[in-house]
Protein backbone atom coordinates (compact mmCIF):
# COMPACT_ATOMS: atom_id res chain seq x y z
CA UNK A 1 0.00 0.00 0.00
CA UNK A 2 3.10 2.36 -0.10
CA UNK A 3 2.33 5.19 -2.58
CA UNK A 4 2.67 8.99 -2.57
CA UNK A 5 0.02 10.80 -1.06
CA UNK A 6 -0.74 14.54 -1.47
CA UNK A 7 -2.76 16.19 1.21
CA UNK A 8 -6.11 17.98 0.30
CA UNK A 9 -8.44 18.50 2.97
CA UNK A 10 -10.95 20.82 4.70
CA UNK A 11 -8.42 23.04 6.81
CA UNK A 12 -10.12 23.14 10.71
CA UNK A 13 -7.22 23.99 12.45
CA UNK A 14 -3.32 24.56 10.49
CA UNK A 15 -0.25 24.05 12.23
CA UNK A 16 2.29 26.05 10.59
CA UNK A 17 5.78 24.47 10.69
CA UNK A 18 8.69 26.75 10.86
CA UNK A 19 11.45 26.51 7.91
CA UNK A 20 14.02 25.68 10.71
CA UNK A 21 13.05 22.43 12.46
CA UNK A 22 15.34 20.02 14.24
CA UNK A 23 17.19 18.37 11.06
CA UNK A 24 19.36 15.42 10.84
CA UNK A 25 21.31 14.89 7.84
CA UNK A 26 22.74 11.95 6.05
CA UNK A 27 24.62 12.10 3.02
CA UNK A 28 27.01 9.60 0.80
CA UNK A 29 29.10 12.14 -0.15
CA UNK A 30 32.46 11.85 1.89
CA UNK A 31 33.51 14.55 4.13
CA UNK A 32 30.41 16.80 2.91
CA UNK A 33 27.50 17.66 5.17
CA UNK A 34 24.70 18.98 3.56
CA UNK A 35 21.11 20.29 5.74
CA UNK A 36 17.88 21.27 4.02
CA UNK A 37 14.33 21.23 5.00
CA UNK A 38 11.41 19.75 3.57
CA UNK A 39 9.13 22.00 1.18
CA UNK A 40 5.88 21.36 2.73
CA UNK A 41 3.94 23.90 4.73
CA UNK A 42 1.21 22.97 7.15
CA UNK A 43 -0.62 20.10 8.28
CA UNK A 44 -3.97 19.96 9.46
CA UNK A 45 -5.26 18.34 12.69
CA UNK A 46 -8.24 17.76 11.39
CA UNK A 47 -6.86 15.12 8.71
CA UNK A 48 -6.79 11.61 9.70
CA UNK A 49 -4.80 9.55 7.34
CA UNK A 50 -4.99 6.11 7.15
CA UNK A 51 -2.72 3.28 5.53
CA UNK A 52 -5.09 1.30 4.71
CA UNK A 53 -7.74 -17.35 14.72
CA UNK A 54 -7.23 -17.99 18.12
CA UNK A 55 -2.87 -18.56 19.34
CA UNK A 56 0.56 -16.09 20.08
CA UNK A 57 2.72 -14.05 17.91
CA UNK A 58 5.39 -11.38 18.94
CA UNK A 59 8.24 -10.44 16.81
CA UNK A 60 11.68 -12.16 17.54
CA UNK A 61 14.08 -12.18 15.09
CA UNK A 62 17.59 -11.90 13.87
CA UNK A 63 17.95 -7.95 13.67
CA UNK A 64 19.43 -7.28 10.09
CA UNK A 65 22.64 -5.90 9.78
CA UNK A 66 23.30 -2.99 7.64
CA UNK A 67 25.34 -3.17 4.30
CA UNK A 68 28.64 -2.13 4.34
CA UNK A 69 29.60 0.60 0.99
CA UNK A 70 32.39 2.64 0.42
CA UNK A 71 30.83 5.69 1.28
CA UNK A 72 31.11 7.76 4.17
CA UNK A 73 27.86 8.38 6.47
CA UNK A 74 27.78 12.24 7.85
CA UNK A 75 24.66 12.83 10.56
CA UNK A 76 24.34 16.05 12.42
CA UNK A 77 21.26 17.94 14.44
CA UNK A 78 20.73 21.44 14.70
CA UNK A 79 18.03 22.80 17.55
CA UNK A 80 15.01 24.21 16.11
CA UNK A 81 15.41 27.90 16.46
CA UNK A 82 11.52 28.55 16.41
CA UNK A 83 8.90 26.82 18.16
CA UNK A 84 5.45 25.30 17.07
CA UNK A 85 2.45 25.97 19.56
CA UNK A 86 -1.24 25.59 19.54
CA UNK A 87 -3.66 27.59 21.64
CA UNK A 88 -4.44 25.53 25.12
CA UNK A 89 -8.09 24.69 25.10
CA UNK A 90 -9.78 25.64 28.01
CA UNK A 91 -12.54 23.11 27.63
CA UNK A 92 -13.29 21.39 31.38
CA UNK A 93 -12.67 17.82 30.97
CA UNK A 94 -15.05 15.39 31.50
CA UNK A 95 -14.65 11.62 32.91
CA UNK A 96 -17.45 10.20 31.89
CA UNK A 97 -17.88 11.49 28.39
CA UNK A 98 -17.81 8.37 26.65
CA UNK A 99 -20.04 6.06 28.76
CA UNK A 100 -23.60 5.00 27.39
CA UNK A 101 -26.69 4.68 29.21
CA UNK A 102 -26.54 1.10 29.69
CA UNK A 103 -23.35 1.26 31.16
CA UNK A 104 -23.68 4.15 33.38
CA UNK A 105 -23.82 1.46 36.37
CA UNK A 106 -20.31 0.71 36.04
CA UNK A 107 -17.27 2.49 37.73
CA UNK A 108 -14.09 4.40 35.55
CA UNK A 109 -11.09 1.91 36.17
CA UNK A 110 -8.25 4.68 36.49
CA UNK A 111 -8.83 6.93 33.02
CA UNK A 112 -10.74 4.33 31.28
CA UNK A 113 -14.01 4.61 30.83
CA UNK A 114 -17.06 1.92 29.82
CA UNK A 115 -18.07 1.90 26.52
CA UNK A 116 -19.72 -0.97 25.96
CA UNK A 117 -21.25 -4.05 28.12
CA UNK A 118 -23.61 -6.79 28.63
CA UNK A 119 -24.21 -7.75 32.10
CA UNK A 120 -26.56 -10.73 30.27
CA UNK A 121 -29.74 -9.62 32.64
CA UNK A 122 -32.05 -10.58 29.97
CA UNK A 123 -32.94 -14.73 30.29
CA UNK A 124 -33.45 -16.17 26.48
CA UNK A 125 -31.38 -15.49 23.25
CA UNK A 126 -28.38 -13.29 23.12
CA UNK A 127 -28.81 -9.23 22.59
CA UNK A 128 -29.05 -8.88 18.92
CA UNK A 129 -28.28 -5.52 19.40
CA UNK A 130 -24.87 -6.45 20.94
CA UNK A 131 -24.46 -10.09 19.28
CA UNK A 132 -24.53 -11.75 16.36
CA UNK A 133 -23.84 -15.17 14.74
CA UNK A 134 -21.01 -16.91 12.70
CA UNK A 135 -22.36 -19.60 11.33
CA UNK A 136 -21.50 -23.35 9.72
CA UNK A 137 -19.47 -25.77 9.37
CA UNK A 138 -16.46 -25.12 6.87
CA UNK A 139 -13.58 -26.62 9.38
CA UNK A 140 -12.71 -22.73 10.15
CA UNK A 141 -9.40 -23.18 8.51
CA UNK A 142 -8.57 -25.70 11.44
CA UNK A 143 -10.32 -28.94 10.39
CA UNK A 144 -13.21 -28.24 13.34
CA UNK A 145 -15.92 -30.87 13.27
CA UNK A 146 -18.57 -28.70 14.73
CA UNK A 147 -21.45 -26.54 12.91
CA UNK A 148 -21.86 -23.05 14.43
CA UNK A 149 -26.04 -22.37 14.37
CA UNK A 150 -27.78 -18.94 14.85
CA UNK A 151 -30.22 -18.30 17.10
CA UNK A 152 -30.50 -22.09 18.92
CA UNK A 153 -31.10 -21.68 22.50
CA UNK A 154 -29.79 -24.83 23.14
CA UNK A 155 -26.18 -23.43 21.71
CA UNK A 156 -26.44 -19.70 22.82
CA UNK A 157 -28.54 -18.43 25.67
CA UNK A 158 -29.22 -16.30 28.24
CA UNK A 159 -30.14 -17.68 32.15
CA UNK A 160 -29.74 -16.19 35.47
CA UNK A 161 -27.62 -14.03 34.57
CA UNK A 162 -24.86 -15.96 32.57
CA UNK A 163 -24.25 -16.46 29.02
CA UNK A 164 -24.15 -19.98 28.05
CA UNK A 165 -22.05 -21.29 24.79
CA UNK A 166 -22.92 -24.79 25.08
CA UNK A 167 -20.89 -27.85 22.14
CA UNK A 168 -23.22 -30.61 21.82
CA UNK A 169 -22.97 -34.39 20.29
CA UNK A 170 -25.59 -34.31 17.78
CA UNK A 171 -25.80 -34.66 13.61
CA UNK A 172 -26.98 -31.01 12.12
CA UNK A 173 -26.17 -30.83 8.30
CA UNK A 174 -23.55 -32.63 7.85
CA UNK A 175 -21.88 -32.36 11.09
CA UNK A 176 -21.82 -34.87 14.07
CA UNK A 177 -21.53 -31.74 16.91
CA UNK A 178 -23.07 -28.27 17.24
CA UNK A 179 -21.58 -25.24 19.11
CA UNK A 180 -21.97 -21.28 18.54
CA UNK A 181 -19.88 -18.54 17.46
CA UNK A 182 -20.81 -15.32 18.83
CA UNK A 183 -19.51 -12.00 17.95
CA UNK A 184 -19.72 -8.10 17.87
CA UNK A 185 -18.91 -7.49 14.55
CA UNK A 186 -20.39 -3.92 13.26
CA UNK A 187 -22.07 -4.40 16.87
CA UNK A 188 -19.31 -3.49 19.13
CA UNK A 189 -16.26 -2.05 16.87
CA UNK A 190 -13.03 -0.36 18.51
CA UNK A 191 -9.59 0.38 17.65
CA UNK A 192 -7.92 0.00 21.40
CA UNK A 193 -9.70 -0.57 24.37
CA UNK A 194 -9.60 -2.51 27.57
CA UNK A 195 -11.45 -5.66 26.59
CA UNK A 196 -12.88 -7.87 30.04
CA UNK A 197 -14.40 -10.85 30.49
CA UNK A 198 -15.55 -12.91 32.87
CA UNK A 199 -15.88 -16.92 32.35
CA UNK A 200 -16.02 -20.22 33.46
CA UNK A 201 -14.40 -22.71 30.55
CA UNK A 202 -15.67 -26.14 29.77
CA UNK A 203 -14.02 -29.24 30.47
CA UNK A 204 -13.33 -32.06 28.03
CA UNK A 205 -10.86 -33.91 25.72
CA UNK A 206 -11.58 -32.01 22.15
CA UNK A 207 -13.07 -28.90 23.36
CA UNK A 208 -11.35 -25.50 21.88
CA UNK A 209 -12.85 -22.51 23.67
CA UNK A 210 -12.04 -19.17 22.92
CA UNK A 211 -11.82 -15.48 23.93
CA UNK A 212 -10.45 -13.30 20.99
CA UNK A 213 -10.85 -10.33 17.93
CA UNK A 214 -10.68 -10.33 14.53
CA UNK A 215 -10.78 -6.96 12.14
CA UNK A 216 -13.84 -5.87 11.02
CA UNK A 217 -12.42 -4.30 7.89
CA UNK A 218 -9.24 -6.23 7.40
CA UNK A 219 -7.17 -3.41 5.86
CA UNK A 220 -4.24 -5.13 5.31
CA UNK A 221 -5.69 -8.42 3.56
CA UNK A 222 -6.85 -11.68 4.47
CA UNK A 223 -5.94 -13.53 7.31
CA UNK A 224 -3.65 -13.34 8.90
CA UNK A 225 -2.33 -10.30 7.12
CA UNK A 226 -4.75 -7.71 8.89
CA UNK A 227 -4.10 -9.78 12.43
CA UNK A 228 -5.49 -11.20 15.61
CA UNK A 229 -5.57 -11.25 19.15
CA UNK A 230 -6.38 -14.16 21.11
CA UNK A 231 -7.02 -13.05 24.54
CA UNK A 232 -7.31 -16.11 25.81
CA UNK A 233 -7.70 -19.87 24.42
CA UNK A 234 -8.14 -23.05 26.44
CA UNK A 235 -7.95 -26.90 24.78
CA UNK A 236 -9.66 -29.25 27.08
CA UNK A 237 -6.50 -32.10 26.96
CA UNK A 238 -4.33 -29.38 28.62
CA UNK A 239 -5.93 -28.56 31.85
CA UNK A 240 -5.10 -26.01 33.49
CA UNK A 241 -2.82 -24.02 30.64
CA UNK A 242 -4.51 -21.02 29.19
CA UNK A 243 -2.59 -19.07 25.94
CA UNK A 244 -2.60 -15.91 24.73
CA UNK A 245 -1.15 -15.05 21.25
CA UNK A 246 -1.31 -12.59 18.29
CA UNK A 247 -1.23 -13.34 14.66
CA UNK A 248 -0.07 -11.31 11.85
CA UNK A 249 1.64 -12.10 8.33
CA UNK A 250 5.43 -12.27 9.70
CA UNK A 251 4.27 -14.02 12.68
CA UNK A 252 1.90 -16.84 12.72
CA UNK A 253 1.10 -20.59 13.53
CA UNK A 254 0.78 -21.35 9.94
CA UNK A 255 4.72 -20.57 9.43
CA UNK A 256 5.48 -21.80 12.76
CA UNK A 257 7.19 -18.32 13.83
CA UNK A 258 4.24 -17.53 16.74
CA UNK A 259 5.41 -16.68 20.54
CA UNK A 260 3.32 -18.25 22.81
CA UNK A 261 2.74 -16.83 26.40
CA UNK A 262 0.70 -18.88 28.49
CA UNK A 263 -0.30 -19.80 32.22
CA UNK A 264 -1.75 -21.96 34.63
CA UNK A 265 -5.53 -21.30 36.11
CA UNK A 266 -6.07 -24.36 38.74
CA UNK A 267 -9.92 -23.38 38.25
CA UNK A 268 -10.72 -22.73 35.15
CA UNK A 269 -13.32 -25.13 34.67
CA UNK A 270 -14.75 -24.65 37.95
CA UNK A 271 -14.87 -21.21 38.84
CA UNK A 272 -14.93 -17.63 37.22
CA UNK A 273 -11.70 -15.79 36.19
CA UNK A 274 -11.38 -12.37 34.80
CA UNK A 275 -9.90 -12.42 31.13
CA UNK A 276 -8.70 -9.08 30.19
CA UNK A 277 -6.72 -7.38 27.57
CA UNK A 278 -5.33 -3.76 27.28
CA UNK A 279 -4.80 -2.64 23.62
CA UNK A 280 -3.15 0.90 23.16
CA UNK A 281 -1.04 1.83 20.19
CA UNK A 282 1.68 -0.08 19.73
CA UNK A 283 1.33 -2.49 22.64
CA UNK A 284 -1.19 -5.44 23.74
CA UNK A 285 -1.10 -6.62 27.02
CA UNK A 286 -2.94 -9.87 28.12
CA UNK A 287 -4.19 -10.90 32.13
CA UNK A 288 -5.81 -12.87 33.86
CA UNK A 289 -7.38 -12.25 37.41
CA UNK A 290 -5.38 -8.90 36.88
CA UNK A 291 -1.83 -10.46 36.59
CA UNK A 292 -0.16 -10.31 33.15
CA UNK A 293 0.73 -13.15 31.34
CA UNK A 294 1.10 -12.23 27.60
CA UNK A 295 2.79 -9.19 26.84
CA UNK A 296 3.09 -7.99 22.83
CA UNK A 297 4.67 -4.97 21.42
CA UNK A 298 6.64 -3.66 18.27
CA UNK A 299 10.15 -3.40 17.79
CA UNK A 300 11.29 -1.54 15.36
CA UNK A 301 15.24 -3.27 15.59
CA UNK A 302 13.86 -6.87 14.60
CA UNK A 303 11.42 -5.88 11.92
CA UNK A 304 13.66 -4.05 9.85
CA UNK A 305 12.87 -5.40 6.78
CA UNK A 306 9.41 -5.87 6.75
CA UNK A 307 6.37 -3.19 6.40
CA UNK A 308 4.98 -2.08 9.65
CA UNK A 309 1.53 -3.55 9.09
CA UNK A 310 3.55 -7.18 8.54
CA UNK A 311 4.78 -7.01 11.99
CA UNK A 312 2.15 -5.17 13.69
CA UNK A 313 -1.42 -4.57 12.17
CA UNK A 314 -3.46 -3.47 15.36
CA UNK A 315 -4.13 0.19 13.70
CA UNK A 316 -7.46 -0.42 12.84
CA UNK A 317 -10.99 -1.86 14.10
CA UNK A 318 -11.33 -5.37 15.95
CA UNK A 319 -14.36 -7.00 17.01
CA UNK A 320 -15.55 -9.82 19.82
CA UNK A 321 -15.49 -13.39 19.08
CA UNK A 322 -16.62 -16.06 21.56
CA UNK A 323 -16.99 -19.79 20.60
CA UNK A 324 -16.36 -23.33 21.77
CA UNK A 325 -14.72 -25.56 18.73
CA UNK A 326 -14.52 -29.37 18.80
CA UNK A 327 -11.72 -30.57 17.53
CA UNK A 328 -9.44 -29.10 15.54
CA UNK A 329 -5.80 -29.00 14.43
CA UNK A 330 -5.04 -28.08 18.31
CA UNK A 331 -8.09 -28.66 20.05
CA UNK A 332 -8.59 -32.04 18.72
CA UNK A 333 -5.09 -33.25 18.22
CA UNK A 334 -5.85 -35.82 21.09
CA UNK A 335 -9.37 -36.96 19.73
CA UNK A 336 -12.79 -36.19 20.74
CA UNK A 337 -13.95 -37.77 23.79
CA UNK A 338 -18.09 -38.27 22.89
CA UNK A 339 -18.21 -38.44 26.71
CA UNK A 340 -18.27 -35.66 27.24
CA UNK A 341 -21.20 -33.62 25.79
CA UNK A 342 -22.76 -31.23 26.32
CA UNK A 343 -20.05 -29.12 27.59
CA UNK A 344 -20.67 -25.24 27.96
CA UNK A 345 -18.65 -22.09 28.19
CA UNK A 346 -20.42 -19.73 31.05
CA UNK A 347 -19.72 -16.16 30.82
CA UNK A 348 -20.75 -13.31 33.59
CA UNK A 349 -20.54 -10.09 32.19
CA UNK A 350 -18.40 -8.73 28.91
CA UNK A 351 -17.26 -4.95 29.17
CA UNK A 352 -15.51 -2.80 27.00
CA UNK A 353 -13.11 0.40 28.08
CA UNK A 354 -11.64 3.29 26.08
CA UNK A 355 -10.05 6.06 27.55
CA UNK A 356 -11.01 9.45 26.04
CA UNK A 357 -7.25 10.16 25.01
CA UNK A 358 -8.19 13.78 23.32
CA UNK A 359 -10.06 14.87 25.68
CA UNK A 360 -7.53 14.59 28.46
CA UNK A 361 -4.86 16.26 26.33
CA UNK A 362 -3.91 19.90 26.85
CA UNK A 363 -0.60 19.92 24.97
CA UNK A 364 1.08 19.07 21.40
CA UNK A 365 3.49 16.12 21.30
CA UNK A 366 7.38 16.99 22.21
CA UNK A 367 9.98 16.93 19.77
CA UNK A 368 11.11 13.64 18.16
CA UNK A 369 14.73 13.05 19.80
CA UNK A 370 16.22 11.78 16.94
CA UNK A 371 16.20 9.65 13.52
CA UNK A 372 17.92 6.34 12.47
CA UNK A 373 18.60 5.24 8.88
CA UNK A 374 18.05 1.04 9.60
CA UNK A 375 18.72 -0.13 6.23
CA UNK A 376 18.78 1.51 2.90
CA UNK A 377 19.34 0.38 -0.66
CA UNK A 378 19.34 2.13 -4.08
CA UNK A 379 14.75 1.87 -4.21
CA UNK A 380 14.55 1.72 -0.54
CA UNK A 381 14.88 3.19 3.14
CA UNK A 382 13.70 1.79 6.38
CA UNK A 383 13.80 4.64 9.25
CA UNK A 384 13.40 4.37 12.67
CA UNK A 385 12.95 7.12 15.23
CA UNK A 386 12.85 7.84 19.13
CA UNK A 387 8.82 7.96 19.90
CA UNK A 388 7.59 11.48 20.63
CA UNK A 389 6.69 12.06 24.26
CA UNK A 390 3.18 13.57 25.37
CA UNK A 391 0.80 14.50 27.99
CA UNK A 392 -1.81 11.85 27.16
CA UNK A 393 -0.55 9.60 24.58
CA UNK A 394 0.50 10.05 20.35
CA UNK A 395 -1.75 8.61 18.29
CA UNK A 396 0.31 8.35 14.82
CA UNK A 397 3.03 9.74 13.03
CA UNK A 398 3.06 11.63 9.48
CA UNK A 399 5.95 10.56 7.56
CA UNK A 400 6.76 13.03 4.41
CA UNK A 401 8.88 12.29 1.32
CA UNK A 402 10.55 16.02 0.00
CA UNK A 403 6.99 17.55 1.59
CA UNK A 404 4.63 15.56 0.09
CA UNK A 405 2.71 12.88 2.66
CA UNK A 406 4.00 9.37 1.77
CA UNK A 407 2.25 7.52 4.51
CA UNK A 408 1.07 7.51 8.75
CA UNK A 409 1.97 4.90 11.55
CA UNK A 410 0.94 4.75 14.95
CA UNK A 411 4.90 2.90 15.36
CA UNK A 412 7.98 4.66 15.53
CA UNK A 413 9.33 3.04 12.31
CA UNK A 414 8.54 3.21 8.20
CA UNK A 415 9.65 0.99 5.09
CA UNK A 416 9.67 3.59 2.47
CA UNK A 417 9.89 2.23 -0.93
CA UNK A 418 9.93 2.88 -4.86
CA UNK A 419 12.75 5.89 -4.49
CA UNK A 420 15.47 6.45 -7.18
CA UNK A 421 18.89 5.57 -6.64
CA UNK A 422 21.65 8.23 -6.05
CA UNK A 423 18.73 10.53 -5.28
CA UNK A 424 19.00 13.28 -2.07
CA UNK A 425 15.45 12.96 -0.14
CA UNK A 426 14.02 15.30 2.72
CA UNK A 427 11.90 13.22 5.17
CA UNK A 428 10.13 14.52 7.68
CA UNK A 429 8.55 12.27 10.44
CA UNK A 430 5.75 14.51 12.55
CA UNK A 431 3.62 13.05 15.79
CA UNK A 432 0.22 13.83 16.18
CA UNK A 433 -1.68 13.51 19.71
CA UNK A 434 -5.42 12.08 19.83
CA UNK A 435 -6.74 15.58 19.69
CA UNK A 436 -4.89 16.61 16.32
CA UNK A 437 -1.80 18.43 17.98
CA UNK A 438 1.08 18.28 16.27
CA UNK A 439 4.76 18.61 17.82
CA UNK A 440 7.99 19.43 16.19
CA UNK A 441 8.79 17.40 13.24
CA UNK A 442 12.05 16.07 12.46
CA UNK A 443 14.07 16.05 9.27
CA UNK A 444 16.22 13.78 7.83
CA UNK A 445 18.23 14.34 4.68
CA UNK A 446 19.58 11.25 3.12
CA UNK A 447 20.88 9.96 -0.09
CA UNK A 448 19.65 6.15 -1.47
CA UNK A 449 22.41 3.90 -2.73
CA UNK A 450 23.77 3.77 -6.13
CA UNK A 451 22.56 1.07 -8.46
CA UNK A 452 24.60 -2.17 -8.95
CA UNK A 453 26.65 -2.77 -12.06
CA UNK A 454 25.59 -5.90 -14.28
CA UNK A 455 29.23 -6.19 -14.96
CA UNK A 456 30.01 -6.61 -10.70
CA UNK A 457 29.62 -10.41 -8.92
CA UNK A 458 25.09 -10.24 -8.25
CA UNK A 459 24.74 -12.45 -5.28
CA UNK A 460 21.65 -14.69 -5.75
CA UNK A 461 20.54 -13.60 -1.98
CA UNK A 462 20.11 -9.86 -2.91
CA UNK A 463 17.32 -9.72 -4.87
CA UNK A 464 15.05 -7.15 -5.10
CA UNK A 465 11.48 -9.02 -4.85
CA UNK A 466 11.51 -12.53 -5.47
CA UNK A 467 9.08 -15.18 -5.66
CA UNK A 468 8.99 -19.03 -3.80
CA UNK A 469 12.40 -19.26 -3.32
CA UNK A 470 13.94 -19.67 -0.26
CA UNK A 471 17.70 -19.05 1.34
CA UNK A 472 20.10 -21.43 2.63
CA UNK A 473 23.75 -21.92 3.07
CA UNK A 474 25.98 -22.61 0.91
CA UNK A 475 29.44 -24.84 0.18
CA UNK A 476 30.84 -23.25 -2.48
CA UNK A 477 34.01 -21.12 -3.18
CA UNK A 478 33.41 -18.31 -0.52
CA UNK A 479 30.48 -19.30 1.66
CA UNK A 480 27.57 -17.74 2.58
CA UNK A 481 23.98 -17.89 0.83
CA UNK A 482 22.74 -18.93 -2.27
CA UNK A 483 18.61 -19.51 -3.02
CA UNK A 484 17.63 -23.17 -2.69
CA UNK A 485 13.92 -24.49 -3.55
CA UNK A 486 13.63 -22.77 -6.96
CA UNK A 487 10.81 -24.55 -8.89
CA UNK A 488 9.32 -23.93 -12.05
CA UNK A 489 8.17 -19.99 -12.78
CA UNK A 490 9.84 -18.94 -9.52
CA UNK A 491 11.04 -15.38 -9.88
CA UNK A 492 13.99 -13.27 -8.72
CA UNK A 493 14.24 -9.24 -9.49
CA UNK A 494 17.23 -7.07 -9.10
CA UNK A 495 18.06 -3.51 -10.13
CA UNK A 496 20.84 -3.27 -12.07
CA UNK A 497 22.82 -0.45 -14.36
CA UNK A 498 23.98 -1.17 -17.53
CA UNK A 499 27.12 1.74 -18.12
CA UNK A 500 27.62 0.99 -21.59
CA UNK A 501 25.05 -0.20 -24.11
CA UNK A 502 26.37 -3.39 -26.19
CA UNK A 503 26.23 -6.89 -26.73
CA UNK A 504 25.58 -9.38 -23.26
CA UNK A 505 25.86 -12.66 -21.84
CA UNK A 506 25.47 -14.22 -18.45
CA UNK A 507 27.12 -16.52 -16.43
CA UNK A 508 24.69 -18.43 -13.86
CA UNK A 509 26.76 -20.45 -11.14
CA UNK A 510 24.32 -23.18 -10.62
CA UNK A 511 23.91 -26.64 -9.09
CA UNK A 512 21.12 -29.23 -9.19
CA UNK A 513 20.53 -32.88 -8.02
CA UNK A 514 18.79 -34.95 -10.77
CA UNK A 515 16.38 -32.73 -13.02
CA UNK A 516 18.10 -30.13 -15.91
CA UNK A 517 16.30 -26.40 -15.12
CA UNK A 518 15.88 -23.47 -17.59
CA UNK A 519 16.20 -19.32 -17.02
CA UNK A 520 14.70 -16.73 -18.65
CA UNK A 521 16.04 -13.57 -17.98
CA UNK A 522 13.79 -10.32 -18.94
CA UNK A 523 14.89 -6.80 -18.81
CA UNK A 524 11.49 -5.38 -18.28
CA UNK A 525 9.58 -6.58 -21.88
CA UNK A 526 7.34 -9.35 -22.21
CA UNK A 527 9.90 -11.45 -24.12
CA UNK A 528 12.69 -12.64 -22.40
CA UNK A 529 16.65 -11.67 -23.22
CA UNK A 530 17.54 -14.97 -23.65
CA UNK A 531 17.32 -18.56 -22.68
CA UNK A 532 19.49 -20.78 -20.88
CA UNK A 533 19.36 -24.35 -20.44
CA UNK A 534 20.75 -25.87 -17.06
CA UNK A 535 22.46 -29.09 -16.73
CA UNK A 536 22.38 -31.70 -14.18
CA UNK A 537 25.39 -31.32 -11.69
CA UNK A 538 24.96 -34.45 -9.67
CA UNK A 539 24.11 -32.38 -5.95
CA UNK A 540 22.79 -29.54 -4.34
CA UNK A 541 25.52 -28.04 -3.56
CA UNK A 542 27.81 -29.01 -6.58
CA UNK A 543 28.22 -25.88 -8.41
CA UNK A 544 29.10 -25.09 -12.31
CA UNK A 545 29.14 -22.10 -14.29
CA UNK A 546 26.61 -22.25 -17.34
CA UNK A 547 26.91 -19.34 -19.86
CA UNK A 548 23.98 -17.66 -21.50
CA UNK A 549 23.17 -16.64 -25.57
CA UNK A 550 24.13 -13.06 -25.99
CA UNK A 551 22.06 -10.44 -26.01
CA UNK A 552 22.14 -6.48 -26.37
CA UNK A 553 21.56 -4.15 -23.74
CA UNK A 554 21.50 -0.54 -23.90
CA UNK A 555 22.78 2.01 -21.11
CA UNK A 556 19.97 2.83 -18.40
CA UNK A 557 18.83 0.83 -15.01
CA UNK A 558 16.65 -2.04 -15.49
CA UNK A 559 15.02 -4.64 -13.32
CA UNK A 560 16.18 -7.88 -14.77
CA UNK A 561 13.67 -10.91 -13.78
CA UNK A 562 15.43 -14.14 -13.42
CA UNK A 563 12.64 -16.69 -13.81
CA UNK A 564 12.75 -20.47 -13.91
CA UNK A 565 10.84 -21.71 -16.79
CA UNK A 566 11.95 -25.05 -15.69
CA UNK A 567 12.72 -25.46 -12.26
CA UNK A 568 14.87 -28.05 -9.88
CA UNK A 569 18.22 -25.70 -9.14
CA UNK A 570 20.07 -23.78 -6.99
CA UNK A 571 21.75 -20.05 -7.57
CA UNK A 572 24.59 -18.90 -5.72
CA UNK A 573 25.41 -15.61 -8.14
CA UNK A 574 25.71 -14.34 -11.53
CA UNK A 575 27.51 -11.62 -13.66
CA UNK A 576 27.06 -10.06 -16.81
CA UNK A 577 30.11 -10.06 -19.29
CA UNK A 578 30.47 -7.02 -22.12
CA UNK A 579 31.21 -9.13 -25.23
CA UNK A 580 31.01 -6.20 -28.03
Amino acid sequence: MKKILTISVLVLFVFVLACDRATTTITTTASTTQSTTSSFSEITSSTDVSTTHAETTTAVVTTTTQPVTSTTTTTTTSQPTTTLTTTETTTTYDDRSLVPLDCEHLDNIDDWQPIWCDEFSVDGLPDTSKWWYDTGASGWGNSELQYYTASDPDNARVEDGLLHITAIKEDYLGADYTSARLVTKYRGDWEYGRVQIMAKMPSGRGLWSALWMLPTDWEYGGWPDSGEIDIMEYVGYDKPTVYGTIHTAAFNHSLGTQIGFNTDVLTVESEFHLYEMIWEPGKIDLYVDGNKYAFFGFNPEINVERDNYEAWPFDQRFHLIMNIAVGGTWGGAQGVDDAIFPQSMVIDYVRVYQKDYAGMDRYPPGDIASITVQDDSDSHLKIKWEKAVDDVMVKEYYVFVDGVLYDSTSLNAMLISNLEPETQYVIDVCAKDFKGQIGECRTLNVTTDPVQLVTEKIEAEDYLSMSGVTLQSTTDVGGGLNVGWIDTNDYLEYSLRVAESGTYRVSYRVASNSLAGEIKIYSGGVLPLTTTSLPVTGGWQIWTDVISDEFSLNEGVYTFKIRASLGGFNLNYFTFEKVG
